[in-house]
């Protein structure tokens, strides 16, 4: 149960930091996700769609435009 709350926060906070407009790509992501102390967030955000739904959502921020949560795990 712990993992699942653990790995849904992740999840949250990686879409969360997308959204943010700081962070231009996946790999700025799950730097900062390693920073603030979830090592594991580099194997769990390791997937193409997860990837690219992340990039989708950091350019959406970029452009100042919404995006639709959509991560899946």
């Amino acid at each position: 149960m712990v993992d699942e709350i653990r790995t849904s926060h992740i999840y949250q906070r990686a879409h969360a930091l997308a959204e943010g407009g700081i962070h231009n790509s996946p790999a700025e992501i799950v730097a900062e996700l390693l920073a603030e102390g979830y090592p594991e967030a580099a194997e769990l955000l390791n997937t193409e769609n997860i990837r690219a739904d992340l990039r989708r959502v950091c350019d959406a921020a970029a452009d100042g435009q919404p995006a639709a949560r959509d991560l899946h795990h």
